[in-house]
């Protein structure tokens, strides 16, 4: 297992995690992975991670995209507006 730390925003700041959470996810996890380990932390407010998106500080990550061993991760909430 590896540790690593999301950084939260909007609403999922609000939910009472402060501003960011550390995590336990295989050596080779997914942004998926992170998302649902994110969930199991949230529990019963797991729905605000719906729509949400896992972002380095380069480019927002697919589901199925590797999690990479170094930098910033950022779980973030959908946006609207225009």
């Amino acid at each position: 297992m590896r540790r690593v730390r999301v950084e939260l925003y909007g609403r999922l700041r609000e939910a009472g995690f402060g501003g960011s959470v550390a995590l336990e996810v295989a050596p080779d996890a997914r942004a998926g992975d992170v998302l649902a380990a994110l969930a199991r932390r949230l529990g019963a407010r797991r729905g605000l991670l719906t729509g949400a998106a896992l972002a380095t500080g380069e480019a927002v990550l697919a589901a199925g995209e590797p999690v990479p061993s170094r930098g910033r991760l950022a779980a973030l909430p959908p946006v609207c507006g225009g």
